[in-house]
């Protein structure tokens, strides 16, 4: 059974849609792939289930599954019944202002509370510590064990806007932190850049930031023995582990390919649509600002997300909101494409480990439902 969810029509406005050597002589090219399977293997279904934004797999086939919209963490066992919970809305230890992010290791649970700042590292749903990130300055993203010491904590930031040129891109970057020693950064064999955002000068010489049109995102993960960044507007794709200084190019850059004019159409139809329902704001000029910083010529992200186990690696290439589907490209270790598959764009995959990959879906009600499948060469 191939995985396919129900289809939400929904448009992002402006995200609609991130040098080094190889390590080996070159990236692997050839004819071009067959397409893979994604197979569908168990479908979890809970009425806890509330805007889950990750699943990770624990011991004997159990599941965390991360609930942004009840800020917690449910343990399942094997077969989707519920184990135990972890956190609850709240300042306490063991408890969440916000879950942005999970690991996990054998029956070690990670959670990373960016509202919060700070790290809690469970044993199955038992608070064993937990580390304060308030000395650092940015957003915290990611958290991953690592091969040896403390967790590594991904922290995205962005200049501040009053010291930067008005009226063009720009790209924050992204610095590795040991939880343990957060104010120290970790050295990186590249820079990793994030998301893009421009600066605008208002009234009175004061600024407001904003996303541009088609702005690309942060597209990188922490795996538990390297790193993976896939930068969605250069469309490169490098591998480092942990520790060691030197990347290996997995994809090269290409050339930029502009936005067509048929996706800029649908850009201003929204747009206007929106600024009809809202007239109390100036809506057409913000897009117009999001349109214009880019000049003559308004570029296309690569990518919009990967994950990976640290030997394969996915990567959703972008599409239009708009689009029913969206499609993921297999990279191999050296980085041979290994084919491509397609899902329903209200399927969100999370988590790949040994061709295993888990996600959740919607149904035609918009109920969500955990997906546990399988990656299948159809030869």
């Amino acid at each position: 059974m191939r995985l396919l969810g129900s289809i939400r029509a929904s448009v992002c406005l402006l995200l609609l849609a991130g040098g080094c050597e190889p390590e080996s002589p070159g990236v692997k090219t050839g004819p071009v792939p067959e397409n893979l399977l994604l197979d569908t293997v168990t479908v979890v279904h809970s009425d806890l289930f509330f805007r889950v934004r990750g699943v990770r797999r624990l011991p004997e086939r159990g599941l965390a599954v991360m609930n942004e919209g009840s800020v917690n963490v449910l343990l399942l066992d094997s077969m989707g019944g519920s184990v135990a919970t972890i956190g609850r809305l709240g300042e306490g230890p063991g408890e969440f202002l916000s879950v942005t992010d999970l690991d996990t290791k054998g029956d070690s649970v990670l959670v990373l509370d960016a509202l919060a700042r700070r790290v809690q590292f469970f044993d199955r749903a038992s608070l064993v510590h937990m580390w304060s990130l308030r000395g650092l300055s940015g957003s915290p993203r990611q958290i991953s064990f690592s091969p040896d010491g403390p967790p590594v904590v991904a922290v995205e930031r962005r200049p501040y806007a009053g010291r930067v040129r008005t009226n063009q891109v720009i790209r924050e970057a992204i610095t590795l932190h040991r939880v343990d020693d957060p104010g120290t950064v970790l050295e990186t064999p590249i820079d990793i850049l994030g998301g893009e955002y421009f600066v605008v000068t208002v009234a009175d010489g004061a600024w407001r930031t904003g996303i541009p049109a088609f702005g690309a995102s942060a597209t990188y993960d922490l795996t538990r023995t390297r790193v993976i960044v896939a930068d969605a507007r250069h469309a490169t794709v490098v591998s480092f582990p942990w520790g060691g200084f030197a990347a290996r190019t997995l994809r090269p850059a290409s050339p930029p390919t502009a936005v067509s004019e048929a996706e800029m159409d649908r850009l201003w139809d929204y747009a206007e649509a929106t600024a009809r329902r809202l007239p109390e704001r100036d809506y057409l000029t913000y897009v117009r600002e999001a349109v214009d910083v880019w000049g003559k010529s308004v570029p296309r992200p690569f990518y919009t997300a990967v994950i990976s186990d640290g030997s394969e690696t996915l990567i959703q290439h972008y599409s239009s909101r708009v689009s029913d589907v969206t499609e993921w490209s297999l990279l191999a270790e050296d980085g041979e494409t290994l084919g491509k598959f397609s899902l329903d764009r209200d399927t969100r995959l999370f988590s790949l480990q040994d061709r295993e990959v888990l996600g959740v879906g919607l149904d035609s009600l918009d109920v969500e439902h955990v997906i546990v499948g399988r990656i299948r060469d159809p030869s």
